[in-house]
């Protein structure tokens, strides 16, 4: 009798560890897809880690993104003739942009997350918790974004005069650029650098400025743009260590 109950005992306590055990894994991978709705830029280095959405804690810097007007892949395709390469307006290490126009009319710009980009993931996800904190009349505005299967794409408002380098190193363009018209350009970009430094609500570092990073409106007037290599510093921070180079 006292065999029996022995072995009931040994059999119950192994069929309560691997119960446990299997309960254990089963919410660790509910954990794990709750997370992946939650972005989130760690403040050591450059490292991305996934947090859950619902944890802000004292970091502003979370992205979610159902807080950004979410568009249809459809809906890009037909705006940019299938993503044509007529509508490119450029290439960089995140991927290729298109110039495309909505029903409505509005003319957009959408950065596509190219497949065979190494640093490009990243960018993404640090240009949606960067750009969608911030506003600014000098920084470039998101108006959205694309998230199907691997697809993964950046809806911005369209600048029709391009980049500053493309005024500053075309020998007819540079003759639209006088000095005033220069001036005014480079107190755009100052003012642009100083909301980001010290008047937004994240104080951010932009680490990629350069010629071709700033767009140009109608007017001529600069809005600083692709976040892709920014960095996120506390609001008492003055300094911070990288893990690696980055930027021109």
């Amino acid at each position: 009798m006292k065999a029996i109950i022995s072995v009931t005992i040994v059999i119950g306590t192994i069929a309560f560890g691997i119960c446990t055990y299997f309960s254990w894994r089963w919410r660790g991978k509910q954990t794990v897809k709750d997370k992946s709705k939650g972005i989130l830029l760690s403040d050591r280095g450059d490292v991305y880690q996934i947090y859950d959405m619902n944890m802000l804690g004292d970091h502003a810097n979370q992205v979610k993104f159902e807080e950004l007007p979410l568009l249809a892949l459809e809906k890009l395709a037909t705006a940019t003739n299938n993503f044509h390469e007529a509508n490119m307006l450029g290439q960089g290490g995140f991927g290729p942009v298109y110039r495309g126009k909505l029903p409505g009319g509005q003319e957009i710009a959408v950065k596509r997350l190219s497949r065979a980009s190494a640093q490009g993931l990243e960018e993404f996800m640090n240009e949606v918790m960067v750009v969608s904190k911030i506003q600014h009349r000098n920084l470039v505005r998101l108006l959205g974004c694309c998230i199907e299967g691997d697809e993964k794409l950046l809806i911005y408002e369209y600048m029709p005069n391009k980049s500053l380098d493309a005024f500053l190193f075309d020998p007819l363009k540079r003759e639209f650029l006088d000095w005033r018209k220069r001036f005014s350009i480079i107190e755009g970009i100052g003012r642009g650098l100083l909301y980001l430094h010290r008047d937004s609500r994240l104080r951010i570092i932009h680490r990629d400025l350069k010629a071709s990073n700033i767009l140009l409106d109608e007017d001529l007037n600069a809005k600083i743009a692709d976040f892709g290599m920014a960095r996120i510093f506390g609001s008492n921070q003055d300094q911070a260590n990288t893990m690696r180079v980055v930027g021109t």
